[in-house]
């Protein structure tokens, strides 16, 4: 089977894939908390930086843009609500 780093790195499964925002930074939909989202976005960057001089580390780069994306967008939203309403998903990414 392809390697999935959704599923290894940040355990977000095949069946939940793509990922809205929320989920791709491992919070709670709906999260409008600033502090939340930076915090987890954070995490998410810290960790994914850990790949990027790996076998993997194209992947790990192409998932730390769409963290950044997903900060940006969630911290930008005038309505958080509204974002996941929306159903914002991680769309553009290679296939892989």
């Amino acid at each position: 089977a392809p390697f999935d780093p959704y599923y290894k790195w940040l355990g977000i499964p095949p069946d939940e894939q793509p990922a809205s925002y929320y989920r791709l930074l491992g919070i709670a939909e709906f999260e409008a908390d600033p502090d939340v989202i930076d915090g987890a976005a954070e995490q998410r960057t810290i960790y994914l930086r850990t790949f990027q001089t790996g076998p993997n580390a194209e992947v790990a780069e192409g998932l730390l843009n769409e963290v950044s994306a997903a900060r940006v967008c969630l911290l930008n939203a005038e309505d958080s609500k509204q974002t996941s309403t929306l159903s914002w998903v991680v769309s553009d990414r290679k296939a892989l």
